[in-house]
C-alpha cells in the first residue's frame, strides 16, 4: 500500500513538474511576444569593452519584460559575434540583426521596424544605461499616458558635464517648441511604439552627423504629452573612433550631412504646420544660429557656403520676418542679419563706408574710440581704446577696394591696421604696420543691422574685438570668434579732413610717463 502511494505520489510530482514547466514556458512566450520596453541598440565596429558594458547594462534591467534588439551594421571587427553571443545565452530577450553597412539612422530605422515592445528605448554601442532606466522611465509613462519620457545624461569621463533637462518632474502638453528639448539626443529618452507608427517617425537616411537631434526635433511637436525627469539615467561615453568623431573629422562630410538634416527637419515642420507658431520659428532659428557646425565667414571666404545654402534653399521668406528675428538674443538677431546680408550680396559684398576718413567709436562706450598707440608712428604699434579727443591718432582713412576689402590707413602714421603675422589664433594683437597689401591689412565690414558692423579680416575666420569687452584707455584690441557682442560692434563717424595734431592728449602724456 506504501509503495502505491509511493508510486502516485511521485507520478504526481513529475506531472506538476512537467505543468509547471510547461506553464513558465507559456507565460515567457507571452512575454517575449508582448515586452514592455524595447531597447535598441545599433552596433558598427564598437570596441569591445564597450559593446560588453553596453549589452551587460541592457540584460541587468530590473524591468524584465522587455527585448533588446541588437543590430549589427555591417561590422567588420567581432561586434557581431559579441551580438550573437548574447542572443545564445539569452535567446527570448536578445535579437539579432545582421545587415549591410547603412549607418547608424538606417540601423536604428531596422530596430524600430521589429521592436513589438509598447515603449522603444534607444541605446548607444558604446553607452550604458541604469540598472532601473527601463523600469523607472516606463512606469512615468504609464502613469502619465505620456509619449515620450525625457531624462537626463551623465558623462562618466567630464564628472556629468551634461545638464539636466529639468530640476524636477515636470508635465509638458504639445506642441512643444523648446530648443533644449527639440534638439536633445534621442537616446536620453523613452518613446511609446504606437505614436512612433503612427505618425511614421524615422530617423532621416543619408544623415550621419546630429542624427538623433532631428529625430527628436520631428518627434516632440507631434506628442500629445511628454514627461521630463531629473533623473541622470543614460550613461555616455567618450568612444574616439565612434561614428560620431569620425565624422567630425571629416567637415566636409559633416557640414553636408548637417544640411540635408536641417533641410529635412525644416520640410517636415513645415509639411506638419508647425511654422503656423511664432514659437516654432523663433526656436528653429534660434537653434539654426547656435550650432557650431558652420563657420559663419567660410560664407564668404569661399571655403564653403553652407549658411547661403541654408538662407536660399530652406528658409521662407515668412520665417525672416522682423516681428520673428526681433524676439531672438541680440547676438543672434545680429548672426541671423550678418547671413542675410551676406546672402543678398552674392558675389561681391555692398559697399558699406564711403571713402573718407572715420573716427571708429566702440559700442561699449560710444565716448571711446579705436586709437593708436601714444600716438606712434612705428610699425606694430597697438590699436586700442580710448577716450575720444580729436587726434589723428583717432582718425583713419577708409577705403574701398575693387576685390570687396577695405583698406584701414592711419592718419597719424600713414601705416595700415593689420593682424599681427596674420595671425588665425582668437587673441591675435591687431596693429598698425606698413602697407604691404596682403590679407592682414585687408577688411571686410558687415553691418549689424543697428547702425554698428563688424570688422573681419581677411585673413582669418575672426572679428575685430574689444579685449575682455573693457572700456578703460589702452585697453587692446584682437581678433576673436564672432559672438556679435558689443565688443565687436563699431561705429563709423565722419570727420574733418583738415590734419589736427598728432600729439597725444595731456591725459595720454600722462599715462606714457614710467
Amino acid at each position: 500500500m506504501k509503495k502505491l502511494i509511493l508510486n502516485h505520489f511521485k507520478m504526481l510530482m513529475s506531472i506538476m513538474l512537467t505543468a509547471i514547466l510547461f506553464l513558465s514556458t507559456i507565460s515567457f512566450e507571452v512575454f517575449a511576444e508582448d515586452p514592455k520596453v524595447s531597447i535598441i541598440i545599433p552596433v558598427y565596429n564598437t570596441p569591445e569593452n564597450l559593446l560588453r558594458d553596453c549589452l551587460e547594462s541592457a540584460k541587468n534591467q530590473t524591468l524584465k519584460d522587455i527585448e533588446i534588439i541588437c543590430v549589427d551594421d555591417g561590422s567588420t571587427d567581432g561586434s557581431g559575434k559579441i551580438l550573437d553571443e548574447y542572443a545564445k545565452a539569452d535567446p527570448a530577450r536578445f535579437k539579432v540583426i545582421h545587415q549591410k553597412n547603412g549607418g547608424v539612422s538606417a540601423a536604428r530605422n531596422t530596430g524600430m521596424k521589429m521592436a513589438k515592445g509598447e515603449y522603444i528605448k534607444f541605446l548607444d554601442s558604446d553607452d550604458m544605461i541604469d540598472d532601473v532606466t527601463a523600469e523607472k522611465s516606463y512606469n512615468i509613462a504609464k502613469e502619465y499616458d505620456a509619449d515620450i519620457v525625457r531624462y537626463s545624461l551623465k558623462d562618466v569621463e567630464m564628472g556629468g558635464w551634461f545638464s539636466q533637462c529639468t530640476d524636477r518632474l515636470k508635465v509638458i502638453n504639445a506642441p512643444v517648441f523648446r530648443r533644449d528639448l527639440l534638439f536633445g539626443i534621442a537616446c536620453a529618452g523613452l518613446y511609446r511604439n504606437k505614436f512612433i507608427k503612427d505618425n511614421d517617425l524615422n530617423f532621416f537616411q543619408n544623415v550621419h552627423y546630429r542624427e538623433d537631434s532631428y529625430f527628436s526635433a520631428v518627434c516632440f511637436p507631434k506628442a500629445n504629452k511628454v514627461v521630463l525627469l531629473p533623473d541622470q539615467l543614460y550613461t555616455y561615453k567618450n568612444n574616439p573612433i565612434s561614428a560620431t568623431h569620425n565624422t567630425a573629422r571629416q567637415a566636409e562630410h559633416r557640414q553636408s550631412s548637417v544640411f540635408l538634416g536641417i533641410k529635412l527637419l525644416y520640410n517636415n515642420w513645415k509639411s506638419c504646420g508647425h511654422f503656423k507658431h511664432d514659437i516654432a520659428k523663433i526656436e528653429f532659428l534660434h537653434w539654426l544660429l547656435s550650432i557650431d557646425d558652420f563657420k559663419l565667414f567660410d560664407v564668404f571666404q569661399g571655403r564653403s557656403a553652407q549658411f547661403d545654402k541654408i538662407y536660399r534653399e530652406i528658409i521662407d521668406p515668412e520665417l525672416l520676418q522682423d516681428n520673428i528675428i526681433n524676439q531672438l538674443p541680440t547676438s543672434e538677431r545680429s548672426k541671423l542679419k550678418f547671413i542675410m546680408w551676406l546672402a543678398n550680396s552674392k558675389t561681391k559684398p555692398q559697399k558699406i563706408v564711403d571713402d573718407d576718413i572715420y573716427t571708429i567709436s566702440s559700442k561699449l562706450n560710444p565716448n571711446k574710440c579705436l586709437d593708436i598707440d601714444h600716438s606712434s608712428k612705428d610699425d606694430k604699434a597697438n590699436l586700442q581704446l580710448w577716450e575720444k579727443n580729436g587726434s589723428n591718432a583717432q582718425k583713419f582713412k577708409v577705403q574701398y577696394n575693387s576685390d570687396g576689402y577695405y583698406t584701414i590707413k592711419s592718419m597719424c602714421s600713414g601705416k595700415f591696421i593689420d593682424v599681427s603675422a596674420s595671425g588665425r589664433q582668437h587673441g591675435t594683437n591687431i596693429w598698425q604696420y606698413s602697407g604691404n597689401g596682403t590679407d592682414a591689412q585687408k577688411w571686410f565690414i558687415v553691418p549689424d543691422g543697428e547702425g554698428y558692423c563688424f570688422l573681419l579680416p581677411k585673413c582669418n575666420d575672426l572679428c575685430m574685438d574689444v579685449s575682455y569687452s573693457k572700456t578703460q584707455n589702452g585697453t587692446n584690441i584682437w581678433c576673436w570668434f564672432l559672438n556679435a557682442s558689443d565688443a565687436q560692434r563699431f561705429k563709423f563717424e565722419k570727420c574733418e579732413d583738415k590734419p589736427m595734431s598728432n600729439k597725444p592728449s595731456e591725459v595720454k602724456k600722462e599715462a606714457a610717463k614710467p
